[in-house]
């Protein structure tokens, strides 16, 4: 019998990646006031935090006695309505910056996912 290590679990997998994100975001943040774009950091940075949330709403909503096929697409619907309205707040020129950083959030949650299926 094979005991799983709390580092390959899958709540330190969505934790790491949403610190990941959070880190990304505050350098997206500086990077963007450092260049004197403060919208285009802010809106990079903002979408980083929002697809954090995607891993950790997962996490909570796999439990519910729904399929989680239905919990993922209203999750990836809602999340994507925010974002594209958060963009809006930020400039409709500044709303693809927005679903890039939730896109990459969601490629640090995959790299963190693999990480930890790795480790098992």
């Amino acid at each position: 019998m094979q005991v799983q290590s709390s580092e390959a679990s899958p709540a330190h997998a969505v934790r790491n990646a949403a610190l990941a994100c959070v880190v990304l975001a505050l350098a997206a943040a500086v990077a963007g006031l450092i260049a004197r774009q403060p919208m285009i950091g802010g809106a990079l940075a903002t979408g980083l935090l929002l697809g954090a949330l995607n891993g950790a709403l997962a996490a909570r909503l796999f439990n519910l006695p729904v399929p989680f096929l239905a919990t993922s697409l209203a999750r990836l619907l809602t999340l994507s309505l925010i974002g594209i309205a958060i963009g809006l707040a930020f400039g409709i020129s500044h709303i693809w910056l927005v679903i890039l950083g939730v896109g990459v959030a969601q490629l640090a949650l995959a790299g963190s996912a693999l990480r930890a299926t790795m480790q098992r």
